[in-house]
């Protein structure tokens, strides 16, 4: 009762607070999303609408907590107190929850579900909410280019140090909290969006470690499971390569010294789709295909016009076999739209193309 108590009697206060694209509305919630991704911020500004004494805030991510003596008192505390919201952060659903008016959960891995409770992600920044971090009126390109170097982490993009790849690899070591996973996460990070296989990468660890294919298996579903890597398969071939995408594109120039921006630029565009909640395939030619949509999405940096048309005549009969009605082309400069053999397309840059989603 006494750890209770505690959290109980703290004030709960964002000192910096900046407004994200997630809304908590209903009153049974899991907020799922990875580590650092802002959830502890949005959970404190939810409850700052509540009464003090009316709510009560638990983090068992915290090391004075045991969870087996919450799950013991908290029935009777939420009674005592008239507690009228619960918040239970990086709840580990070992037990069954007491009946609360609204109960609001966080946890990094989305496999955790319980009948009733809506389902939300918070995951980092995309460009949009990038943006609205900017208290310095920047215009659009130079928060583009600021955007590459800092990332999409909210501690990073909000510190005032410079040093952006050393405070990514600091915040890395701590999400992963392993050493061994932290090495199969760098090698990931240096295949950014690039066509791999898990045999592939096994063959390059145990080279200098220890590990055992069930181990790297085991800890690379935990790491799709937290939303900190993400695999693209090839669309209805899912025993070919598949693509692969960490949650971050400033994570790779963290990590390594070899440097791709047309990959950094390729996992740019992928984290704008999946946080808009797309399922995304690849295709030879193609790096994002949306079947729901009708739609292919090109990335290709620095490009004329003209060798971007020639690039999408090349591709016209693949166009045609997966029936796409709708080619958005992602660029870092050209800008135009019109009619090809029947198909709608548009060049954009980036800025441009990811405030349209």
């Amino acid at each position: 009762m006494q750890t209770l108590q505690a959290f109980y009697e703290t004030n709960y206060k964002n000192n910096l607070f900046f407004d994200r694209k997630i809304i908590i509305e209903h009153k049974k919630t899991i907020l799922y999303g990875p580590r650092k991704s802002g959830k502890s911020h949005l959970i404190i500004d939810h409850i700052g609408h509540y009464e003090k004494g009316s709510y009560l805030y638990i983090d068992f991510s915290d090391d004075r907590v045991e969870p087996h003596l919450v799950a013991e008192n908290l029935p009777l505390f939420i009674q005592k107190n008239r507690i009228k919201l619960l918040v239970i952060e990086h709840f580990d659903f070992s037990f069954e929850l007491p009946i609360v008016d609204e109960i609001l959960l966080t946890t990094s891995y989305s496999s955790h579900e319980l009948e009733g409770y809506e389902k939300l992600t918070l995951y980092p920044l995309d460009f949009e909410e990038f943006i609205s971090f900017d208290k310095k009126h920047s215009n659009i390109e130079n928060l583009f280019n600021l955007y590459t170097n800092h990332g999409t982490f909210p501690q990073i993009v909000q510190s005032v140090e410079l040093d952006y790849q050393k405070q990514m690899q600091n915040l890395l070591h701590l999400i992963l909290n392993d050493a061994t996973t932290f090495l199969i996460y760098k090698r990931f990070c240096e295949l950014q969006s690039t066509k791999i296989s898990l045999f592939q990468i096994y063959n390059h660890l145990k080279a200098f470690t220890k590990i055992s294919k069930d181990k790297l298996y085991a800890i690379t579903s935990e790491l799709v499971d937290q939303k900190l890597l993400f695999f693209v398969e090839k669309y209805n071939q899912p025993t070919s390569a598949k693509k692969v995408y960490p949650i971050d594109f400033a994570l790779k120039d963290a990590l390594t010294f070899k440097k791709d921006f047309l990959k950094r630029f390729e996992n740019m565009v992928f984290l704008e789709l999946i946080k808009r909640g797309k399922t995304i395939y690849y295709e030879e030619g193609i790096d994002f295909f949306i079947p729901s949509e009708s739609l292919a999405v090109l990335c290709v940096g620095f490009a004329t016009t003209e060798a971007i048309e020639m690039k999408l005549q090349k591709l016209l009969p693949t166009f045609w076999a997966l029936h796409i009605k709708r080619i958005e082309v992602v660029t870092l400069s050209s800008e135009s739209a019109k009619d090809i053999e029947g198909f709608s397309f548009s060049i954009a840059p980036f800025w441009e193309w990811s405030l349209q989603l």
